[in-house]
C-alpha cells in the first residue's frame, strides 16, 4: 500500500444525520501526522467545519478512543491509506 495525500482521504457521510437513507458509514483509515506518528481514524462530519460539534474543524477521530486527533498530535495529519485485509478473510 502507499500513502496517498490527506485531500483525497474517503470521509463517508453525504447526509447530515445518520438516519438519512444517503448516509454512507465513514471507512476507518491509517492517518499519517508527519513525523509525529500514525492512528486509525475515521472522518466525523459532526465535528468538521459546519458541524454541529465543531470547535476547530479537526474532525479525523481515533477510532479505539473516539477522541478528536487534535488531542493526541500536533501536526495536521499529512497522508493516509487503507487498512489492510483482514488476515482471518
Amino acid at each position: 500500500m502507499i500513502w496517498q495525500k490527506i485531500e483525497t482521504a474517503p470521509k463517508g457521510g453525504g447526509a447530515e444525520l445518520t438516519t438519512d437513507p444517503k448516509w454512507v458509514q465513514p471507512p476507518k483509515i491509517i492517518i499519517r501526522f508527519g513525523d509525529e506518528g500514525i492512528a486509525i481514524a475515521y472522518w466525523d462530519w459532526y465535528y468538521a467545519d459546519g458541524g454541529s460539534g465543531c470547535t476547530n474543524g479537526f474532525a479525523w477521530i481515533e477510532n479505539f478512543t473516539g477522541d478528536p486527533l487534535d488531542l493526541h498530535f500536533t501536526t495536521p495529519p499529512s497522508h493516509w491509506m487503507p487498512l489492510p485485509d483482514d488476515p482471518d478473510d
